[in-house]
């Protein structure tokens, strides 16, 4: 009896462990690396772009800077919007549509039992490799509440 009352309390503190990373409002990512492939070969580069994704406004915007100045910005739709845990990790998925091109790009980030993220990951249209990115992940306050 012990043993199974001993169980299902790690069973419990396991699945509320992993779930408080779902049901995000919204993050922000600041992406430091970012890893790609360049003729069949793994490349990586230090990046500084961040990336604030509001899920309750359906928005992405996307800051890129060059020697700690803003090179670029553009926001994007987000649509599709998912969120499960998989393997202890915790796994976002959505789509970004430009308003300037239109295009759709696929995004999809994980995040581990302690709250860091451990990739978000960036696949471009009609295209099969991708980007993945690494650095720091933090709660957004998104506009809606």
């Amino acid at each position: 009896m012990k043993l199974f009352f001993v169980t299902a309390l790690l069973v419990i503190f396991g699945i509320n462990t992993n779930a408080q990373y779902l049901g995000f409002k919204g993050v922000t990512i600041q992406a430091t690396t970012s890893l790609y492939i360049v003729n069949d070969e793994p490349t990586s580069v230090n990046t500084e772009q961040v990336f604030a994704i509001s899920f309750n406004d359906k928005i992405l915007t996307h800051l890129v800077y060059l020697d700690g100045s803003v090179n670029e910005s553009q926001i994007y739709q987000i649509e599709n919007e998912r969120s499960f845990i998989t393997e202890g990790n915790t796994i976002y998925k959505f789509d970004a549509i430009s308003g300037i091109s239109g295009n759709r790009y696929y995004y999809e980030f994980k995040i581990d039992n302690d709250g860091r993220l451990l990739s978000l990951k960036q696949t471009q249209p009609n295209r099969i490799d991708f980007t993945i990115y690494k650095g720091g992940i933090t709660e957004l306050k998104t506009y809606q509440q």
